[in-house]
């Protein structure tokens, strides 16, 4: 008998010494790549005439890190709350349990949520339930395309018609797919954004972030129920650049330094155009240009500087030579004065020379840096003299006399037979609308895209270097740049282009034709 109870002792001690015992991960086995997902919430998704409510329960597959939960849990409306993890098992403990009338609640938890191997949920969790006992079942979903595998996207719901002050109805995360969903919507207009990174300000993160919009005007959910097709084209950002500074080389020129690190040669103007008065040391002078993105112009922000005084005795020099279409282009560090002789002409000494004899060379300003010389037949190489380029501050060129070798040039031919002679590929678009379609055809191995457009639906790509290629199609409605996607702008609302993507990736070998690649665009 006293054995029994001694082992009986020594039993319930264990017992205890392993339910204290921390949890964790089981050992060994196969390696957990896999989140948690989950498996249980109460109250359940959808549950009307909840007046009071203790706890909302969320249970996983898995054993969740407790670190991972407080931030990743939030409440619509905003309640105070606290939150415990329990092996599988997540807690939300509200403050106050009687519930407001006719409010609906949604519980968002986050993907950030892991397991103790440090995997993420694949799929955020959006539960509702209403005190109510009435709940809309309208809901809108749809799917990301063009996504980056390693970036996560949030989605943001917004009435329609948009303002500048509207604020989003509802911000939700894409799952890992680019899937999103938003359930138990109001049957009203509406309008969806998405961002790559978490959604704050949508009209000044596009300049920054990755985004896309509906290719809709609006969606409307007034004569029902479900909308289930919505695709999302995710693009480039819209930026918006500004002059950070500017380096002064000397009274009449300088480099801009712009927000995105691109540089640009600026020629200062005259203070006085008409009487040509220059600007002189201690004046403050105001730079305002417009630019481009590749939806939009715009106006940059007035940057302005106050002329310092420098002495510029840094000579021009020649940066590049290229020859293009049977035309010399030689480029300059920086502007070359273009002034003419009294008689009309240039004053720039350019001699060529044959095997023969040489000859007076006639040449243009293509700009202020860069000059062009044509007529090059028989000429073997060019002489610059020095003594007749300046530079706008009358430096000048840093050789007496340059010589250029046509035979050493290489001449860019856009029209190489090596690039052109290739495959094929050939389809139609299936289009009910106004304009062409763009197909881009980009060449997966060597990065290259291409570009053609449809003539009565049918459209046509030659002469496409072999590889395999992914291919797309989308509406031309782009006034900028008319072959490039125009993924909509924000304020003021203009909707993306609609589009459409081939499914399969396309072989294409040389002087085959791939016909039948036929794609649909709604």
């Amino acid at each position: 008998m006293l054995y029994l109870l001694k082992n009986s002792f020594k039993i319930y001690c264990l017992t205890i010494i392993l339910s204290c015992a921390a949890q964790g991960p089981p050992t060994g086995g196969p390696k957990d790549i896999n989140g948690p997902v989950l498996k249980s919430i109460t109250p359940s998704d959808g549950s009307t005439s909840i007046k009071k409510i203790d706890k909302i329960e969320i249970i996983f597959d898995e054993l969740i890190d407790p670190l991972s939960v407080p931030a990743a849990v939030s409440i619509i409306p905003k309640m105070d709350f606290t939150v415990k993890t329990r092996s599988k098992k997540i807690l939300i403990l509200p403050e106050k349990t009687t519930l407001e009338k006719n409010t609906l609640y949604r519980i968002k938890l986050s993907k950030s949520i892991r397991d103790y191997r440090g995997n993420n949920m694949k799929s955020p969790i959006n539960a509702v339930f209403t005190s109510s006992d009435k709940i809309s079942i309208c809901k809108i979903s749809g799917k990301l395309k063009n996504i980056n595998e390693k970036s996560d996207y949030t989605v943001a719901l917004f009435d329609y018609p948009v303002t500048d002050s509207l604020r989003p109805e509802l911000i939700i995360e894409a799952d890992d797919s680019g899937n999103f969903e938003f359930n138990y919507l109001e049957p009203k207009n509406y309008v969806i954004t998405a961002l790559e990174g978490k959604l704050f300000n949508f009209d000044k993160q596009i300049r920054i972030n990755r985004y896309g919009m509906i290719s809709d005007d609006y969606l409307s959910l007034k004569n029902k129920d479900l909308i289930d097709d919505v695709e999302i084209f995710i693009d480039d950002p819209l930026e918006k650049i500004f002059i950070e500074s500017i380096d002064i080389k000397n009274y009449k020129f300088g480099i801009l330094n712009f927000s995105n690190g691109n540089k640009e040669n600026y020629i200062i103007p005259f203070k006085n155009k008409l009487n040509q008065i220059s600007y002189i040391v201690g004046d403050t002078i105001r730079i305002n240009l417009e630019k481009e993105n590749h939806l939009e112009r715009y106006n940059i922000k007035e940057f302005k500087f106050i002329l310092p005084e420098i002495t510029d005795t840094i000579a021009p020099k020649i940066i590049s030579q290229k020859l293009l279409n049977e035309k010399l282009n030689i480029e300059f560090s920086e502007p070359i004065k273009n002034s003419m002789e009294i008689d009309d002409l240039p004053i720039l000494r350019i001699l060529g020379f044959s095997e023969k004899d040489s000859i007076e060379m006639k040449y243009t300003f293509m700009d202020p840096f860069t000059i062009t010389i044509s007529n090059l037949d028989s000429i073997n190489y060019i002489k610059l003299f020095q003594d007749n380029i300046k530079d706008l501050n009358d430096n000048i060129l840093l050789d007496s006399i340059t010589t250029i070798s046509l035979n050493d040039i290489i001449e860019i031919d856009h029209n190489d037979e090596e690039i052109m002679k290739k495959g094929s590929i050939m389809g139609t678009v299936d289009y009910i609308g106004d304009g062409p379609i763009i197909l881009n055809a980009k060449n997966i191995e060597k990065n290259l895209n291409f570009y053609t457009s449809t003539q009565n639906n049918t459209y046509e790509f030659n002469n496409l270097p072999s590889g395999k290629y992914v291919l797309w199609g989308y509406e031309s409605i782009n006034s900028i740049d008319s072959i490039r996607y125009f993924s909509g702008i924000w304020e003021p609302y203009k909707r993306s282009a609609k589009f459409t993507i081939y499914p399969d990736t396309i072989e294409v070998r040389a002087r085959w034709t791939i016909d039948g690649i036929d794609m649909e665009l709604k």
